[in-house]
């Protein structure tokens, strides 16, 4: 079976979520078995190349931005066939990309069936970001896109049933991310990094990892829930570690305007981003791992945390909530009241943190290894194939 997958992939430092999942599951499906083909619909700078994943075969990326979501080169399908072959199936990540649309219609052309695995894209918050773009979009490609594709992938359960609306309830698979096996060794190799004075006056070290995108990520219903809750008579001396690179420069001054606001300098520690090893010593210094976002496809930094043995606290429109209970963890709708009361039960339930954190970890190793989401994604790319 080969499965060409386009997506959004940048193999650098601080690269988003889709670049790790997309890169992980590609991995583990050519680990067991199927023939994989990788093409990134990011231009590439100047010098720039997709890093080697084993045994996967990286088609040429894009050498500057596609903007004609109705016409795409002949040279691009020769390309395909020339490095890759004819593909059983194409599989499409994320959405409202031009250049994928493009070839989409290429793939119909040349009989080669396709699918769409959207992230979190099509889900009503989603589309409702830039929605006049969005709807212009809707009627003139994106919709024909969306319609011709086999099926739809979806990462989580509450992902399937808010896309089955936008796509007239059409067939839907739903197979997560997942976490490589490597992370369940990693609290064995990897020493916490001290984090001074911050940790040794906090009973409760909460931490937040990912781009720092105020509004998508819930960061100021998360900052104002800290400070109500700082502000109560019982306090529970709780403070938050912040790990990533702000996504804006307007998220920066909109972030560090709150902290003035709430009169949080002490309470909230910005570490900036960290990769590899380093990422995972600052999130080891964490006693749980916070999720306050308004909007999420499958947040690689819940699943990641767990598999260290870190319990979390996420919003239901996070997408994981049914997982991180599953896991022995919280969840709170994307409110800064309720985000407060969910941080109280944290640390009302503080002496059982490391039970939990095992749960978690098992619950990961059980289920969210990438070997058993590419063994799952193969038994549907199979039925779809052969048209069942």
């Amino acid at each position: 079976m080969k499965i060409l997958h386009v997506g959004p992939v940048r193999h650098e430092a601080g690269a988003a979520g889709p670049t790790q999942s997309i890169s992980g599951l590609v991995t583990a499906q050519a680990r067991i078995g199927l023939k994989v083909g990788l093409l990134s619909c990011i231009p590439l700078q100047k010098g720039q190349v997709l890093k080697e994943l084993p045994n996967v075969q990286i088609v040429g990326s894009l050498l500057k931005n596609h903007h004609n979501p109705w016409h795409l080169s002949a040279n691009y399908i020769d390309k395909i066939k020339d490095e890759f072959g004819r593909p059983d199936l194409v599989n499409f990540h994320s959405t409202y990309i031009p250049f994928q649309t493009a070839l989409a219609r290429s793939c119909l052309k040349m009989g080669w069936p396709y699918i769409i695995t959207p992230r979190g894209g099509l889900t009503r918050f989603a589309r409702s970001i830039k929605r006049l773009k969005k709807n212009l979009a809707n009627t003139f490609f994106f919709r024909s896109y969306v319609r011709h594709a086999q099926a739809i992938h979806a990462l989580t359960r509450n992902e399937a049933e808010e896309i089955k609306y936008f796509t007239d309830n059409k067939e839907t698979f739903i197979v997560p991310n997942g976490i490589p096996e490597s992370l369940f060794i990693v609290r064995n190799d990897i020493t916490p990094v001290d984090l001074g004075e911050f940790r040794n006056d906090a009973k409760l070290v909460f931490g937040f990892i990912g781009r720092i995108d105020v509004y998508i990520k819930g960061l100021d219903l998360l900052l104002k829930a800290i400070a109500n809750l700082i502000a109560e008579p019982n306090e529970s001396g709780c403070k938050l570690l912040m790990i990533g690179p702000f996504f804006s420069k307007r998220d920066k001054n909109y972030l560090l305007s709150l902290i003035d606001k709430y009169r949080l300098h002490n309470i909230v520690k910005i570490t900036g981003p960290k990769y590899a090893d380093e990422k995972w010593a600052y999130l080891l210094a964490c006693d749980v791992v916070v999720l306050s976002s308004r909007s999420e496809g499958m947040p690689m930094a819940s699943i990641e945390a767990m598999a260290l043995g870190k319990p979390c606290l996420v919003t239901e429109e996070s997408r994981v909530a049914n997982i991180v209970l599953r896991a022995g963890g919280w969840t709170c709708k994307a409110q800064s009241d309720s985000i407060r009361q969910a941080m109280q039960r944290v640390y009302a339930d503080k002496a059982t943190l490391g039970k939990r954190g095992k749960q978690a970890q098992q619950l990961m190793r059980d289920e969210f290894t990438w070997d058993k989401i590419a063994h799952k994604c193969a038994i549907e790319y199979r039925r779809i194939i052969s048209g069942n």
